[in-house]
């Protein structure tokens, strides 16, 4: 599987509203889509302690064919169209766990962690296991960075150093 991301940073006046109906209006036109195994529709909202206004959708791909079909497509378009040119993060998944209740997940944390030098990767990428709280786990890696990230999903907003990211929709 693959992983795909774009960090879209807002101006601290943008009205939040506006990403809300976009996705409560279009969220469900990425439900079953080709390949797609899930996307996640994230924000950031400076108004309620974040750093700055974002929106930073996450898309787990069961294949790069349909990964491919959303880039090229004209699917993509809609985000330049509407934002400019963004750069798209790819990476790797190394580990994916969803308990049953993932598509209740109203939050998200992200850990990004150096993959640091060695002689040897083999212990590099430990498997993440879910705790009691937890409703999902995703494990990625980019070997071109050496960097893993671990998104971590919740029902109710964690407490935490990381990133958190309030969930709109989820599409799977």
């Amino acid at each position: 599987m693959q992983a795909m991301r774009y960090d879209i940073t807002l101006p601290s006046d943008y009205d939040m509203a506006i990403i809300r109906k976009r996705v409560q209006n279009t969220g469900y036109l990425m439900d079953h889509f080709p390949g797609l195994f899930f996307k996640v529709y994230l924000i950031n909202e400076k108004q309620e302690g974040a750093f700055c206004n974002s929106y930073s959708p996450l898309y787990i791909w069961k294949d790069t064919k349909g990964m491919n079909q959303f880039i090229f497509d004209g699917y993509f378009d809609n985000i330049i169209q509407s934002f400019g040119w963004q750069n798209i993060e790819i990476g790797i998944t190394s580990s994916v766990e969803l308990a049953k209740n993932f598509k209740q997940s109203r939050y998200v944390t992200e850990g990004t962690f150096n993959i640091l030098p060695s002689l040897s990767l083999k212990h590099s990428m430990t498997k993440e296991t879910l705790t009691t709280n937890e409703t999902g786990k995703v494990v990625i890696y980019n070997p071109y960075k050496w960097k893993k990230t671990i998104f971590t999903f919740y029902e109710k907003k964690p407490q935490t150093l990381c990133r958190c990211f309030e969930i709109l929709h989820i599409s799977s």
